[in-house]
């Protein structure tokens, strides 16, 4: 079986609704933060901060204050921890050159701002070292008043950038002047050195380590032009053993080998001497400036395809009665495959109200979830399923509803469902508030069945003429 891997990354369901910290709030974005690199999916296995990448807030002071030593890369927050990982070749980076330097932010919520602040790693600085303010020269480079105004949500930033050459670190501080707190982003950047300029390279394309392979399994490249696929530039890997298949090692492999047998395409991390080195991990794939080629495509086949993953959900109901705003959620999760199971209850404001998780493999398993703080009206119970190996997430979005004995009512319908049917006396249930609707007798009955999603005037409870149509109940 053969799979292309394109660069499409999953886009979380729950971005909005993965942090609390819902308006925070920017981000370095030319060049390309690690946290920005992660969100466009120029970084992989980058963890919650794909979603996030303006919410690396931790106090201000810096370099006498804010995040510890060795969490800086991700402010300290340990949701985002996979941002602290630090070796000379696990994150991209991006070409620049002493001189004039332009950093580019761009803002979420564009807080009144005290100052932008940026720091260059010292040239002997070990990369292969956790990330300490041992490794920085502590007087930034360039600094930039923000005079107590909020700026606009996007800004560029001209400076003068050090000599250094090789892998460096660039680390952008933006204190803001409304909270005791700053944002703090690294650029992983890679200074072009000598006097020659290397050849010129476009990135054309992405080594994504995405799963595992067997022995006999295939990695290959598919090259193309403006006129189709050049079967003659591919190059293709036979996985030769369990551990070369494991994700990280065969796009390791594969990036060598492609760096070996062609002269218009390289892959992985290109050094200060111009040369490409290929990293454990993710690796950029660069076609020479110039010519004809236009992309490369990654393509798996695996002689024995793994069963797929699968998730299942039993025992819970449709309604739930409201005990002073407590209810609980039995139900058991069923998983083919191995995956780390999580739960989470939306409120119809996309508010989380609870979760669970555990990891399951080929089994079931049953979840207790005691709620607080709970409205009536609708919910959702959104359970995600991420494989251990790497694979696709898996999704389901379970629609509850949530009633308040002494609001609630007997109904025939919970809204839109029936409506086709809906006549006088009909009562329906409003999910969006929990309150139960009577359609209103001839000649007003007609409107109770108007409804699309592109039409709600006569919605219950919420259309701009729903009172022509229903009685409030409740």
């Amino acid at each position: 079986m053969a799979a292309t891997i394109r660069f499409n990354h999953l886009a979380a369901a729950l971005t909005l609704l993965a942090s609390g910290s819902v308006l925070a709030h920017g981000y370095i974005s030319q060049p390309e933060s690690r946290n920005a690199l992660c969100k466009t999916g120029g970084n992989s296995q980058c963890g919650a901060v794909q979603w996030e990448p303006q919410s690396l807030e931790a106090s201000s002071g810096f370099p006498d204050g804010g995040p510890a030593d060795g969490q800086i890369a991700a402010a300290g927050h340990p949701q985002f921890g996979e941002l602290n990982a630090q070796t000379s070749d696990r994150w991209t980076r991006r070409d620049v050159q002493a001189g004039p330097f332009a950093i580019s932010w761009t803002f979420t919520a564009n807080h009144v701002t005290r100052n932008w602040r940026y720091y260059l790693t010292k040239q002997e600085w070990n990369p292969n070292q956790p990330l300490t303010r041992d490794a920085f020269e502590l007087t930034p480079f360039c600094v930039i008043d923000g005079n107590m105004v909020q700026p606009p949500k996007q800004v560029t930033h001209q400076c003068i950038l050090p000599e250094r050459t090789g892998y460096q670190i660039i680390l952008g501080v933006w204190e803001v002047g409304d909270t005791a707190n700053s944002f703090y982003n690294l650029i992983d950047a890679n200074f072009k050195g000598g006097t020659q300029p290397p050849l010129a390279w476009n990135q054309g394309g992405t080594i994504y380590p995405s799963i595992d392979l067997a022995a006999g399994d295939k990695a290959r490249t598919r090259v193309f032009d403006a006129n189709g696929e050049r079967t003659d530039l591919q190059t293709e890997l036979t996985i030769a053993s369990a551990e070369q298949g494991q994700k990280n090692n065969w796009a390791h492999a594969l990036a060598g080998k492609i760096n070996a047998e062609q002269s218009l395409i390289r892959a992985g991390q290109q050094g200060s001497d111009g040369q490409f080195n290929p990293v454990y991990g993710q690796n950029p794939v660069y076609l020479k400036a110039g010519g004809a080629l236009e992309r490369v495509e990654i393509q798996l086949e695996q002689l024995q395809p793994p069963v797929g993953n699968d998730i299942s959900v039993s025992g819970l109901a449709s309604e739930y009665q409201l005990d002073n705003g407590k209810a609980i959620l039995d139900f058991t999760i069923t998983v083919q495959g191995d995956l780390t199971v999580t739960n989470t209850l939306y409120d119809h404001g996309g508010v989380a109200k609870g979760q669970s998780s555990a990891d399951i493999k080929d089994s079931s398993q049953g979840f207790t979830m005691p709620l607080t703080g709970l409205s009536a009206g609708h919910h959702q119970l959104v359970i995600k399923g991420t494989p251990k190996n790497g694979g696709t997430p898996l999704q389901q979005t379970l629609d509850l509803m949530f009633k308040d004995p002494a609001a609630g009512g007997a109904h025939d319908f919970a809204f839109p469902e029936g409506l086709k049917s809906y006549t006088d006396g009909t009562r329906v249930l409003q999910p969006k508030n929990g309150k139960v609707y009577q359609c209103k007798p001839f000649p007003y009955s007609g409107w109770c069945s108007q409804w699309s999603a592109n039409a709600t005037q006569y919605e219950p409870g919420t259309g701009s003429h729903w009172q022509d149509a229903w009685i409030e109940l409740n």
